[in-house]
């Protein structure tokens, strides 16, 4: 078989360059774009935007809740919006609960800004988040669709 000295030049030109170019990328870390695109060896986690269902309110939240509730509507004078006085105690209109984390509330469900008392105890909402107050509740949901994220459970005591 003839070879031209042309295309043996080509060849040899091409081997060098192919030679050459593995070390220099070893020495600046580039990875080639096949392996780039390839899959991680980790798989991937969800996605997560920065609040966890049923876990935004500490223990210690809840207490500190409960605790500045219950100095502010102790002897019941005035309730906040969305209960009534009942005896010497704030306490919700309408027994039983409608909502649950995880869902988004009812329409019929009346929920009222969260009393200025309790919120000063909490830590701000996360943006796109609010406090509202349903029942004997306080609960954290998102402002579209009002999904409730978080709740303290009978901050009335």
């Amino acid at each position: 078989m003839k070879f031209s000295r042309s295309s043996l030049a080509l060849a040899l030109a091409a081997a060098c360059l192919l030679a050459s170019a593995g070390p220099a990328m070893a020495a600046t870390g580039d990875k080639p774009a096949a392996a780039a695109s390839a899959p991680a060896a980790k798989p991937a986690a969800p996605v997560n935007y920065g609040v966890k269902l049923g876990g935004f309110f500490t223990e210690e939240h809840k207490k500190e809740a409960r605790k500045a509730f219950t100095q502010r509507y102790a002897k019941a004078k005035d309730c906040p919006p969305g209960l009534e006085r009942s005896g010497k105690t704030c306490a919700a209109p309408v027994k039983g609960r409608y909502w649950a984390v995880g869902q988004s509330l009812q329409k019929a469900v009346e929920a009222h800004p969260a009393p200025e008392a309790v919120v000063a105890k909490l830590p701000p909402p996360p943006n796109g988040y609010e406090y509202v107050s349903a029942g004997g509740d306080i609960l954290l949901v998102s402002k579209g669709i009002h999904l409730v994220v978080d709740m303290i459970e009978d901050v009335t005591g």
